[in-house]
């Protein structure tokens, strides 16, 4: 029996060649006496008050919300991670949802995070700016440390909050940075929810995070706790497995479905399925989501991570200006594949079904200068 990883590993040395519905409306009728309301009637008025209850029904899109902040505090995040957090958490809106993010800078994401998951998500922002402190609110709690401090993350958890829901990584991206992130956070994540890593750049990360993340979640998995692996351009997700308190909801995924059984069918098939996707299975190959095969997935798609990009106006990524856009001059493997899903038996790639556009873009008009 071939492994999957022997497959993997086989492959050619050039790499992949592979070309709110409208709430309804209660009719006012003063007059009217209602003897007997009827199951749907009350299902309806049931669900509209949750709705009110929760917030749900003024959420916007995370993609919604950035589109079109343009006064306030700053922010600015690559188009497909903005898009990504919406397809995997957009759904606990209006939940009470505990998010920790690190690198909270000039505060917009904060803002961005609060108004799309509703007034119920407190954030937990983790910054080495001193002037950060500023967005300290009931809602926001701001803690000054550096997330490569082992000792940082403990007394986060022993004195703030005892857990999280959802972790972003949007800190220092260096590699030992994020990978202490990942062995301090992971454990305090609450089943069910997402570590979410950003800004990987350039196949350097291949070796120097990639494959030691590979080992942590190989063994999270081998201990029950991990539900999913998902890989954007620039962007890590891992789901923690469980139920949690917050409603679970599995990933979809849009387009025709094409199953395949080898690489080589799924190389041949990402080009002729634009706007779908192509599920690899083969019972035979074992799981998908251990130490090896977690490290010759993230090995295969590194590409993804390809950094060629410019800034607009040049030379601005440098500096705090509130005008500002990084472009991405796609690599091949960015413009084939826009993302893949690792899971314990079956590898989903998503093809983009237009010509990709990946930039990020400063929103706001009040920025902090770096440091």
């Amino acid at each position: 029996m071939r492994s999957l990883f022997g497959l993997l590993l086989a492959l050619p040395a050039g790499g992949l060649l592979i070309d709110r519905a409208p709430q309804a409306k209660l009719a006012p009728n003063s007059t009217a006496h209602i003897a007997h309301p009827s199951n749907a009637s009350v299902a309806s008025l049931h669900a509209a008050m949750t709705a009110a209850s929760t917030g749900a029904q003024t959420a916007v899109t995370f993609e919604q919300w950035y589109e079109t902040h343009a006064a306030g505090r700053g922010i600015w995040k690559w188009n497909n991670a903005v898009s990504a957090y919406q397809r995997h958490f957009g759904h606990w809106a209006g939940q009470p949802v505990k998010l920790a993010e690190i690198g909270v800078q000039s505060g917009g994401s904060i803002d961005m995070w609060q108004a799309a998951l509703g007034e119920q998500c407190h954030v937990y922002g983790i910054d080495i700016n001193p002037a950060t402190q500023q967005f300290t609110n009931d809602k926001t709690t701001i803690v000054i440390g550096d997330q490569a401090d082992s000792n940082m993350w403990r007394n986060f958890f022993a004195s703030t909050t005892p857990s999280i829901d959802i972790l972003v990584d949007d800190g220092g991206h260096e590699s030992h940075q994020m990978l202490v992130t990942v062995q301090e956070t992971w454990i305090h994540t609450n089943p069910g929810g997402f570590v979410c890593i950003e800004d990987i750049h350039g196949g350097q990360y291949v070796d120097s995070f990639f494959r030691p993340v590979a080992g942590y979640f190989g063994h999270q998995n081998s201990q029950g706790a991990l539900h999913s692996i998902h890989v954007y351009p620039f962007l890590l997700i891992a789901q923690k497995a469980g139920a949690g308190a917050l409603p679970a909801q599995e990933l979809q995924f849009a387009g025709t479905a094409v199953t395949v059984d080898s690489f080589d069918a799924l190389w041949a098939a990402l080009p002729n399925n634009a706007g779908g996707h192509v599920v690899l299975q083969n019972a035979a190959w074992g799981p998908f989501m251990t130490v090896d095969g977690l490290t010759n997935f993230f090995v295969q798609f590194g590409g993804l991570h390809d950094s060629a990009w410019y800034d607009i106006p040049t030379g601005c990524e440098h500096t705090s200006a509130p005008v500002c856009t990084n472009q991405v001059q796609a690599s091949q493997i960015q413009n084939q594949v826009s993302g893949i899903h690792i899971y314990e038996d079956r590898l989903v790639v998503e093809v983009p079904a237009v010509a990709v556009n990946i930039q990020a873009v400063r929103k706001g008009t009040e920025w902090l200068d770096y440091r």
